[in-house]
């Protein structure tokens, strides 16, 4: 249960941009590319809203940064918006105008009582939100089902080359669970090793997307990332909705990419065939 109160704490974000990255598929899905395609989800709408310093402020994620100008001109005055929380919630609020017209674009938001706190948003488009399950919500059993399966699967990804963390137990810092109509229960964890050596300690982060079994309960990893660096410059991951888009209800997960100076968002997506893929990422902003 020491686990499970390490996988309760806030990611502690990074501070530079000074990454050893390194992208992991899974095993069945190794031939694809670790490196995400810069291919916005079109049923989206023209861009992704993401929450600023307040629930009033909201900073503009653009899916081509050499085309903000024309992003910015395809918006209605005022625009209306969706802003959907991680475990569901749904408020609608407008765009009055943009604070400024480039990729650290912001906006203030207008609506009516005044927003309460969000994570992503969206301008017109199709899309509905999936809520997630966090683990302070699962009963005992399946909490330590999730831990035990997820450490398992974060066990069996290869090490960094040097091995640095060959036999270092994990910390499972957060899991989410949630499920879709005819579709299996999936997990997603952020888990972490650590080398607490004084001079320079090193971390190793992963994030899993996991999926049981119908039949016999067991977790495969259908998606994966490990990075391995420095506690200072690694960088971190943060989910910050699950999401259905188009009418074709495809899954996505919209992650947040923090590199210290700099912060890149992105959509991992379930393909139709059920394998799972890293699909847009954002330009850094650097704001």
């Amino acid at each position: 249960m020491l686990v499970l109160a390490g996988a309760c704490e806030r990611n502690k974000p990074p501070a530079t941009a000074d990454t050893l990255a390194a992208a992991q598929q899974s095993a069945a899905d190794s031939a694809r590319a670790a490196a995400p395609a810069r291919n916005w989800e079109k049923s989206a709408g023209p861009l992704l809203l993401v929450e600023g310093d307040s629930p009033l402020h909201a900073l503009l994620i653009f899916p081509d940064s050499a085309a903000v100008s024309a992003t910015l001109a395809e918006l209605p005055h005022p625009a209306s918006v969706t802003l959907f929380g991680r475990n569901g919630t749904v408020q609608i609020g407008e765009i009055p105008v943009v604070a400024d017209s480039d990729v650290c674009a912001v906006a203030n938001l207008s609506a009516t009582p005044p927003p309460r706190a969000w994570n992503v948003g969206f301008v017109g488009g199709v899309v509905a939100p999936i809520a997630l399950d966090s683990m302070a919500s699962l009963g005992r059993a399946d909490s330590l089902d999730a831990l035990t399966n997820i450490t398992r699967l974060a066990s069996a990804m290869p090490n960094d080359s040097a091995g640095r963390f060959t036999g270092l137990p994990f910390v499972v810092r957060t899991i989410w669970r949630f499920s879709v109509p005819g579709g299996p229960p999936t997990f997603i964890a952020l888990v972490r090793r650590q080398i607490n050596q004084e001079a320079t300690p090193l971390q190793e982060l992963t994030l899993i997307v996991a999926q049981r079994s119908s039949t016999d309960s067991t977790f495969s990893n259908v998606y994966s990332e490990r990075s391995y660096g420095d506690e200072e410059t690694i960088e971190s991951r943060d989910i910050l909705a699950a999401v259905q888009f188009g009418s074709g209800r495809t899954v996505g997960l919209v992650v947040a990419r923090d590199y210290g100076n700099a912060t890149a968002y992105g959509l991992v997506e379930r393909d139709d065939d059920g394998k799972w893929r890293a699909r847009w990422l954002s330009a850094r902003r650097h704001c």
